[in-house]
């Protein structure tokens, strides 16, 4: 199947692992110009190769999205190497496997609630910022964030309250800003991300001192996913290529989980 987007520039924050490395590389073979940026050079250029290697066009920069200056010049890299992004997506965590996300409303202190909403809030805002008016100029355009399921469900087994707090605003602000953007061809959209078997996933394994071998069996008994195993990067990678295409163009302003189910709630 045809998306349609080919030749695209797609700006894919976070895509040197898991979700967004699985998105970076659907896209290149999509026939998409990728941009891949995260923190680490090493793991840019790793997937970078990968996405030569498979026959696409790919470019990476490190940079930390919570700086405007650092947002800014990745924009103006990729204008400057295939032409201003066309797709967005925001795909910024707090800590590995959740370890600053950690602690209860008692535990938790003002200046750690500052530092997730900048991470995973502000962090959206800048790249939104950086990437619309282009996109409005040419009244095209996708932008797409990787949240996550506990902004609309916070789990209680879990005492992940920052993540939670910060998550919940991005999906506000892209409904927002899908009313605002939608008369420009731009579309904006949230994927609720549930148990993916990502690297951040191994780690709370090890958090948790359990054993990569146990892990599945243990999220399995304590939140019960319906289908009854990890997702796949690609699974949700899949669904952020699909939003991006010319395909998703009457699909804006959404959350859509991607859990296997675990979301309880009908809608």
């Amino acid at each position: 199947m045809d998306l349609g987007i080919a030749g695209k520039v797609a700006f894919v924050s976070g895509g040197t692992k898991g979700i967004g490395r699985a998105a970076a590389e659907l896209f290149g073979k999509e026939g998409c110009k990728v941009v891949v940026t995260g923190r680490g050079q090493a793991g840019i250029d790793e997937t970078v190769a990968a996405i030569k290697a498979a026959g696409g066009s790919a470019a990476g920069i490190a940079v930390n999205l919570t700086q405007p200056a650092e947002v800014k010049r990745a924009v103006e890299f990729a204008g400057d190497t295939f032409g201003l992004p066309d797709i967005a997506v925001t795909n910024v965590h707090l800590g590995a496997g959740g370890a600053e996300g950690e602690g209860t409303f008692d535990t938790l202190k003002d200046e750690e609630y500052l530092k997730a909403f900048n991470d995973l809030a502000m962090s959206v805002v800048h790249l939104t910022r950086a990437v619309i008016p282009h996109m409005k100029q040419q009244k095209w355009g996708r932008l797409i964030n990787v949240g996550s399921a506990a902004a609309k469900e916070p789990p209680p087994e879990m005492e992940h309250l920052l993540h939670n707090v910060a998550r919940a605003p991005v999906v506000v602000l892209n409904k927002t800003l899908a009313n605002d953007l939608g008369p420009f061809g731009i579309t904006v959209n949230t994927v609720g991300t549930g148990w993916i078997l990502t690297p951040s996933v191994k780690l709370f394994a090890d958090q948790l001192q359990i054993g990569k071998e146990n892990i599945e069996n243990y999220i399995q008994k304590t939140f019960h996913i319906p289908v009854n195993r990890f997702g796949q990067p690609e699974e949700e990678g899949a669904l952020i290529v699909f939003l991006a295409s010319q395909y998703a163009g009457y699909i804006t302003g959404t959350w859509i989980p991607v859990d296997g189910g675990m979301h309880r709630s009908a809608w």
